[in-house]
């Protein structure tokens, strides 16, 4: 049986970060010869400052290193996703309100806009648009950015 890497280092890191006030954005997991490197993004109700990201580097590096995944070694990073990151799960969503972003659907008939994120939950955004409220499926959305 494969172990999924992404998803067992995903799981470990809901653990480790249980009770911290930080919740999981992203983890990107890349490899080069036998060094993996492992990306963690985090959110944060205040944002994420640097001394927070070194602290929640070790959290997560201990444990890492206790489910004793890579034998060759790895990086750590921890980050916050940054303003350029699409948004691609609710969490993302719930996380910007009150950003203006730009929204495109997988239908190619739906005419793009430009709107806030004025409300998230479940599996619907809210959007202010004008001076109208739109509500989308997230699933109908394809991409979304926050407009500087």
């Amino acid at each position: 049986m494969k172990v999924d890497v992404k998803q067992t280092v995903s799981d470990l890191a809901d653990t480790a970060l249980a009770d911290e006030p930080y919740e999981m954005a992203d983890i990107a997991i890349s490899q080069y010869k036998k060094l993996m490197t492992i990306r963690f993004y985090v959110y944060g109700e205040n944002g994420v400052t640097i001394d927070e990201c070194a602290r929640l580097s070790k959290i997560l590096g201990k444990a890492i290193d206790f489910a004793g995944l890579f034998d060759d070694g790895y990086t750590l990073e921890v980050s916050s996703p940054g303003l350029d990151r699409p948004l691609t799960r609710m969490r993302d969503y719930k996380y910007r309100v009150g950003e203006t972003v730009r929204v495109e659907f997988l239908d190619k008939k739906r005419k793009r806009f430009h709107g806030e994120i004025v409300g998230a939950s479940d599996e619907r955004v809210e959007f202010k648009v004008a001076e109208e409220v739109i509500t989308v499926d997230l699933a109908d959305i394809k991409t979304a950015q926050i407009v500087f």
